[in-house]
C-alpha cells in the first residue's frame, strides 16, 4: 500500500460527509458540512463506471478492499482511499477502520 501526497506544499482537500447513503447525499450536504480537510491518498482504487455505479449508490455496504482503512494515522491528517472510474467524480473515502464509506468526500478547489 503506498502513501503519497500529490504537492506536500499544497495538500489535496477534501470536504466530507459523514455516513452518506449515496453519491447524492454527498453532492448535496457537500457544501454545507466540516470545512475541508488535507488528506494522504493511501490507495487508489479504479474501478470499471458500472462498479463505481454500484459503489456509488451503495457507499454503506461493506466491501473488503475498504476494510481496516482510513483515519488519521498520523494524528493531524486523515488518510484515504481514492475511488475513480472513467467520465465519473473521483471520491475520497476514510472507512476509519470499517469497511464501508463512514466518511467519503470530494476534492475542492484551493
Amino acid at each position: 500500500m503506498a502513501t503519497e501526497i500529490s504537492n506536500p506544499a499544497n495538500p489535496l482537500r477534501v470536504r466530507f460527509t459523514r455516513k452518506p447513503v449515496d453519491l447524492h447525499e454527498v453532492l448535496a450536504a457537500t457544501p454545507y458540512d466540516e470545512r475541508p480537510e488535507p488528506v494522504v491518498i493511501s490507495e487508489t482504487r479504479e474501478l470499471t463506471t458500472a462498479e463505481y455505479d454500484v459503489f456509488a449508490n451503495t457507499l454503506l455496504q461493506d466491501r473488503d478492499w475498504l476494510a481496516g482503512k482510513g483515519g488519521y494515522l498520523d494524528h493531524a491528517t486523515r488518510h484515504v482511499v481514492e475511488v475513480k472510474a472513467e467520465n465519473r467524480k473521483t471520491l475520497y473515502v476514510d472507512p476509519s477502520g470499517s469497511a464501508y464509506g463512514r466518511y467519503v468526500g470530494i476534492a475542492v478547489e484551493a
